[in-house]
């Protein structure tokens, strides 16, 4: 066998070079590349995961804390809103209340209890034996209340305010203030005023609470 020349060495190494680039391109580098893109969207994809739950559990903190804030609001109100078991003791805060400013209470008339009114509009059954739209539960009632008391301007703008700011609701829908009929125990110079006073007050049905 003839020896290799120098040349042929050389072209016999470059080939030999030539063969392990394309082994490690097709074997080593090109599964390897594969790997490290499913890898690197797998990660991606793991990194949107994340990123959502994270999103859901700040949305559920916020609603968990939300949730507790409307409850809070809730017994606020419900702290506002005598039973109507209750009714006797209110007019006798009231009571209280002119006696407190000095008013002369002259009337104090609470009337019946009533159901909210139902908002106008709601469909009815369209034929006999037709199944009833279902309404919303009620939670509360009214009852108007009428006050008329006397006293000086100072004395009813007092006996107002204590209405306006009473621990339980009191709405007042109309006001009318005159001179007093009769004389009372002001001065000339502070004269005797009548103020006459309708109001609603919600209060919780009797079984709404045993408060």
């Amino acid at each position: 066998m003839k020896p290799l020349t120098p040349r042929d060495k050389l072209v016999v190494w470059g080939l030999a070079v030539v063969a392990l680039l394309v082994v490690f391109y097709f074997y080593v580098y090109t599964p390897k590349t594969r790997e490290i893109s499913k890898v690197s969207q797998q990660l991606k994809a793991a990194n949107a995961d994340l990123a959502r739950l994270q999103a859901q559990a700040a949305r559920k903190e916020e609603l968990d804390r939300r949730v507790q804030q409307i409850q809070h609001d809730l017994q606020d109100v419900e702290a506002k809103l005598p039973s109507a078991r209750e009714i006797p003791v209110l007019l006798v805060r009231l009571e209280s209340l002119a006696s407190q400013v000095s008013a002369n209470l002259i009337l104090i008339k609470p009337g019946p209890l009533q159901n909210p009114q139902q908002p106008a509009g709601q469909p009815q059954p369209s034929r006999p034996g037709a199944p009833a739209a279902p309404t919303a539960t009620i939670s509360y009632q009214t009852f108007s209340l009428e006050l008329n008391v006397e006293g000086s301007f100072d004395v009813i703008s007092s006996f107002v305010h204590g209405i306006e700011t009473f621990p339980r609701f009191i709405s007042m829908t109309d006001l009318r203030l005159s001179p007093a009929s009769r004389v009372g125990q002001f001065s000339s110079e502070r004269p005797t005023l009548n103020l006459g006073l309708q109001a609603t007050t919600y209060v919780l049905p009797e079984s709404g609470g045993s408060r």
